[in-house]
């Protein structure tokens, strides 16, 4: 799983698939579901946060992004969104829409804490920032969707960075590096494919930080998709206890 301070916790489809009508309230109001994401995002980061400072047991970037924390974040980005809706038009049915997502976020963030945060003893966030270059080369009109992820010194894996599109109509080279890695990575991996779901692994071993992959003459290989991240190694729960898994 992905790191909470890793961003992205939840998509639009994942608005939509809790409610389906969401994305078009937003539009017909001037709403930016986006934005309610992230503030949404912003929002929980703090609570968790305090909750593991008031427990004095680790850190908000060792949070994993379980299942229950999304469904918390979508919840809550609704609520956001249905409130801004009913003070935008005073409309009773956004009204509604607004209290019973708010009840089903406040139920879901109750859930959350008892079951516990989960954590990653030594958490590897993922690229913040990839770069793909097109150059002169030999390779055919293509189009490339890339992501990279990055590994520490135990070869742990972080989740995957955000997918870069780039693509060239006549004979190229294609370079790839990450921006910016985290201080605890080592080595990174290269995932590419001519289209999003077809990203696959590219490079046999982990490449050392800093180093740049160079498209070969033979082209992408069939690798494995990316992984989801890392997985707990324990959770924080109110009492101050720790529980494996």
């Amino acid at each position: 799983m992905a790191l909470l301070v890793d961003g992205d916790l939840s998509r639009l489809d994942d608005l939509k698939a809790q409610d389906a009508g969401v994305l078009d309230v937003a539009n017909g109001e001037g709403l930016d579901p986006r934005a309610k994401l992230d503030l949404a995002a912003g929002e929980i980061q703090e609570e968790v946060e305090a909750f593991l400072d008031w427990e004095e047991t680790g850190r908000v970037d060792q949070v994993v992004a379980s299942v229950s924390l999304k469904r918390w974040h979508v919840l809550k980005t609704l609520e956001a969104v249905y409130r801004d809706a009913y003070f935008s038009q005073l409309n009773d049915r956004y009204g509604q829409k607004w209290r019973h997502f708010e009840a089903l976020a406040e139920e879901q963030r109750r859930r959350y804490f008892e079951s516990g945060v989960q954590m990653a003893a030594q958490p590897v966030r993922r690229p913040s920032r990839v770069s793909a270059e097109i150059g002169e080369g030999v390779t055919g009109a293509a189009t490339y969707w890339v992501q990279a992820t990055l590994l520490d010194a135990e070869r742990r894996e972080s989740a995957a960075s955000a997918a870069v599109a780039v693509s060239s109509p006549v004979p190229h080279s294609l370079l790839v590096s990450v921006l910016f890695p985290e201080e605890n990575a080592t080595h990174w991996n290269l995932y590419a494919g001519a289209d999003e779901a077809s990203v696959g692994l590219q490079n046999a071993e982990p490449l050392p930080v800093g180093e740049t992959w160079m498209l070969p003459a033979s082209g992408l290989v069939s690798g494995r998709p990316p992984g989801n991240g890392q997985t707990a190694d324990f959770r924080v729960v109110r009492s101050g206890l720790l529980r494996r898994g």
